[in-house]
């Protein structure tokens, strides 16, 4: 019986990552020769993996798991399968067929179970080797004279599918007497993902989906792959990770091994927190054999809404707690005053994804118009009488978010909806008499909107009108004059010519209200609008749900029968936590950063994730 002769194979592991750098270490491995004398040492080569991937530190080494295989994971402890096929002439017959090749550490080489040995001169050897020598859910099938092919479905649980590495060695001299290298590959494509450098919304994931992946097909041991084009499947994992940015979600044994394939239009990912929640992202590209194919995921949930004169809808996208801030409108201008300062509402609240929300931005009205801006303020008058021409300019429209849908600003089954409100400024005013003074105008509140002032000679405030309330409109504070100067008429105190109401400023109707004057601004209940130009018209209030002082609207009001609980928290039991409310005359934070004294300008809305845990 001829000697027993090693077989160097070389093992090469073609991993392909964003930074490629391999070097190596080296065992003995044995295969049993038979023709010759002398006994030939074989060297496995494995190499170690470096860069800025998680495999390099993981010291799990178990073959039922998918870490893919370093120089720590391809030890003496483990086995791997050899098919071999000795060719003489056009004739072929299978010498070793899938035996399992083991160390023996009293020998201290590789072997096969059996002993075989070369077949000597005019003959070759084609050998086909695997790694594990078991591969579950996959089948080898392999005809003499043919390249073995492996039927593969990738197991559902991620950490069972197993890193499979195959090797291809043809035309091997059958009295060969030196090394017989094999350079093995890997057969699939490793996905794996990582938080981006931007981070992710605040919370903790815990789960990790692909959607759509094609998860069948038969491999080719010369390398190429027929995927079964017409199954699909999902493949999810079980983490725990924060939403740091850097985080790994999925990495070692986590690590997704793919069949090589191309996207297709229907492929995703999905994210998952602990509350339940998820985004989704479609994903595209070709996966490609001996690749790891890293995903840094980012995303940062937050929209703002300018002035737009319509509705603004938003759909909230995950399950988490959202701060949702609004700035009031600033009134309108007169050519020497500038209008009330719009107020500032903040607040976070717990939102479902799929839920959609509306935000009505208000609008600023232009220099010198008499019409009020978007979303409720009141309308300016322009009427001169003996001493000369007063205007009075529009109330600011209010910023708010509501919970049902009208492309009216004032449809009141809308209005009632609204959870959170800013109020907008009134006008200011000018008058020929008083060409030094205007009206002071009004800022939006605070629980309560700004009064307005005045300025005149005489500082009378009676010509000046109230800011809204949480259950009613400001009113003109002239409570002796009447309707078109007429006293068979009614104060227009009384009147409600000049009230402001539940969405809107009040309106100075010229004449009707003697004089041009300042109107008043939006909000929860506008403010109302002034007698005078020289008299400053009033802000709209202010509302937040669960806010303590807001007097929350009942369910059952109509436009005609309006009613209040006394509570804070609207019917919709929608609530807001860590809210901040603040009057159009203070410091609050700017949209652009920093922060300013009152808002000015068009309003603006903006909604911020918070956290999903």
């Amino acid at each position: 019986m001829g000697k027993k002769f090693l077989l160097r194979i070389n093992v090469s592991l073609l991993l392909l990552i964003i930074i490629s750098s391999f070097s190596s270490c080296a065992n003995e491995m044995n295969m049993f020769g038979w023709n010759n004398n002398e006994q030939i040492n074989f060297s496995v080569s494995t190499p170690s993996w470096k860069g800025n991937d998680s495999i390099a530190s993981h010291s799990v080494k178990t073959e039922t798991r998918a870490t893919p295989i370093t120089d720590a994971s391809l030890g003496t402890d483990k086995t791997f399968g050899i098919i071999a096929d000795i060719v003489n002439g056009s004739n072929y017959t299978t010498e070793i067929n899938k035996e399992v090749v083991s160390y023996n550490t009293t020998n201290k080489i590789w072997e096969t179970i059996a002993d075989h040995y070369w077949p000597g001169a005019n003959k070759t050897v084609n050998f086909y080797a695997y790694y594990p020598a078991s591969i579950t859910n996959g089948t080898i099938t392999h005809t003499a004279g043919t390249t073995p092919t492996l039927t593969y479905t990738v197991p559902a649980d991620a950490t069972t599918q197993v890193d499979i590495i195959t090797a291809t060695a043809n035309n091997i001299s059958g009295s060969t007497n030196s090394s017989t290298p094999l350079t093995f590959s890997h057969i699939f494509a490793a996905v794996q993902f990582s938080i981006g450098s931007t981070g992710m919304p605040t919370g903790t994931i815990t789960g990790i989906t692909l959607n759509n992946i094609l998860y069948k097909g038969a491999y080719n041991f010369n390398g190429t792959w027929t995927p079964d084009a017409t199954s699909k499947t999902s493949f999810s994992q079980t983490v725990s990770v924060p939403t740091n940015a850097g985080a790994s979600i999925t990495s070692g044994i986590l690590t997704f091994m793919m069949i090589p394939q191309t996207l297709g239009s229907d492929a995703s990912i999905t994210v998952t927190y602990s509350n339940g929640g998820t985004l989704t992202k479609s994903i595209s590209g070709t996966w490609s054999a001996g690749k790891i194919y890293a995903f840094n995921i980012s995303k940062t949930i937050s929209a703002t809404f300018n002035y737009t004169g319509n509705v603004q809808m938003y759909t909230i996208p995950l399950d988490g707690t959202y701060k949702i801030e609004c700035w009031g409108a600033q009134g309108g201008c007169c050519d020497n005053g500038d209008g009330g300062k719009g107020g500032y509402t903040k607040g976070e609240i717990l939102l479902k994804a799929g839920t959609t929300i509306y935000f009505y931005v208000g609008q600023n009205p232009s220099k010198n118009s008499l019409l009020g801006g978007w979303n409720g303020g009141g309308n300016g008058s322009s009427h001169a009488d003996g001493n000369g021409l007063q205007t009075g300019c529009a109330g600011g429209g209010a910023t708010d978010l509501r919970l049902v849908y009208s492309q009216d600003s004032q449809d009141f089954n809308s209005l009632k909806s609204r959870i959170m409100v800013a109020g907008g400024g009134s006008g200011t005013g000018y008058c020929a008499v008083y060409t030094l003074y205007c009206g002071i105008a009004g800022a939006g509140g605070g629980l309560n909107g700004m009064d307005g002032n005045d300025i005149s000679q005489n500082g009378n405030l009676d010509y000046t009108a109230s800011g809204g309330t949480q259950t009613s409109g400001g009113n003109t504070k002239n409570a002796f004059e009447y309707v078109d100067g007429d006293p068979n008429k009614s104060l227009i105190i009384n009147s409600g010519l000049n009230k402001g109401g539940f969405g809107y400023g009040g309106t100075n109707n010229g004449y009707k209200s003697v004089l041009g004057g300042c109107a008043g601004g939006s909000g929860y209940y506008g403010g109302g609008a002034a007698n005078r130009a020289h008299g400053g018209g009033g802000g709209g209030s202010s509302f937040i749900s669960g806010y303590p002082g807001c007097n929350a609207i009942d369910q059952s009001s109509t436009s005609d029968r309006i009613t209040h609980t006394g509570s804070p928290v609207h019917y919709s039991k929608y609530v807001f936590t860590n809210s901040q409310m603040i009057a159009g005359t203070a410091s609050m934070p700017s949209p652009t950063g920093g922060t300013e004294t009152g808002h000015t300008g068009n309003g603006y809305a903006r909604i911020t994730f918070v956290s999903a845990n």
